[in-house]
């Protein structure tokens, strides 16, 4: 029977509060072979420390250019045959890789596996979970690979796929990974879906992805506003593809108005007038219609009383 392998990528920086707890639910995994790389971008806490309390990590530490030109270091080490993807303040649940492993040595052929994911808050001694969601299936595969939680941290995908196919475009500081997941839908990859959850996302506030604050607060609005941009900008890239599938087409045009709604009312709130008159330029593009639909949703944000979510 042949020996499978995961390498476990985590990118940090300043993680000291929580990567302990990521890298002890690697630990706790019960499969053979698994290794854990941590590409850290040169931590001035005491992440480092605790890194060395980890004798069989891979470490990296050094200046990178974002988070997944980090991953991307760190898969090119991996010596694993599959790749998983970890958060430093993110956790595997008990059996998320054994469910996986299991999967694959059941598919021998397989090239990626997805599972679903809870995310949670810290409360007291314990968590509670803010939401769930369940791996994809069929009949949702594009609407969750271009517009819902395509969420590549609870795939397990083949290195070898990362070798034919390119690793992850690290011009997109936060949209990456949709753009890999879309890249890798593009070119046949279909995962097969596991049953319950293999990933748990840990809500706070340092995070990028998963915070309570709104876009009010400047710093969420200056990352609401890039997370829009860059959404725009490969949308873009994708919508002017001939080739690309009807249903997946279906998908990215809605989209686009959306992403060029939440770049045009976070840049009005904050007075970054440029950006606002770029974003209905942006949204005009593709949706003649769209004048009307920024109007419709900004109408239901002024009823909620102008709240603007991440």
């Amino acid at each position: 029977m042949t020996t499978v392998t995961f390498s476990i990528i985590t990118a940090c920086l300043n993680a000291q509060a929580f990567v302990a707890e990521a890298i002890e639910s690697v630990v706790a995994q019960e499969v053979p072979s698994v290794e854990h790389v941590i590409v850290d971008g040169g931590s001035t806490d005491e992440t480092l420390e605790i890194l060395k309390r980890y004798p069989d990590l891979k470490v990296i530490s050094e200046p990178d250019n974002g988070m997944y030109d980090a991953i991307n270091k760190g898969i090119k080490i991996a010596r694993g045959e599959w790749i998983g993807l970890l958060n430093a303040d993110d956790l595997y649940p008990q059996g998320s890789l054994k469910q996986a492993l299991d999967a694959i040595m059941q598919n021998p052929n397989l090239q990626a596996v997805n599972g679903g994911y809870s995310v949670f808050e810290d409360e007291g001694h314990g968590r509670k979970i803010v939401r769930s969601s369940p791996s994809i299936n069929a009949e949702e595969f594009w609407f969750r690979i271009v517009r819902g939680p395509t969420t590549p941290n609870t795939w397990f995908i083949r290195r070898s796929t990362f070798e034919h196919y390119g690793l992850f475009d690290h011009r997109y500081r936060y949209a990456a990974d949709r753009e890999m997941m879309m890249r890798l839908a593009l070119s046949g990859i279909r995962p097969l879906s596991l049953p319950g959850e293999n990933y748990l996302f840990r809500q706070h506030e340092g995070s990028a992805t998963f915070s309570l604050q709104d876009s009010r607060n400047p710093r969420r609005g200056q990352i609401r506003m890039e997370v829009a941009r860059e959404a725009l900008n490969i949308q873009e890239e994708y919508l002017v593809k001939i080739s690309i599938p009807p249903e997946m087409r279906k998908e990215l045009v809605p989209d686009h108005s959306l992403s060029a709604y939440k770049l045009a009312v976070t840049a009005l709130y904050h007075r970054k007038w440029g950006l606002f008159l770029d974003a209905i330029k942006r949204g005009c593009r593709y949706d003649r219609l769209w004048p009307l639909l920024f109007l419709v949703l900004v109408a239901k944000r002024i009823q909620k009383g102008f709240g603007l979510h991440a």
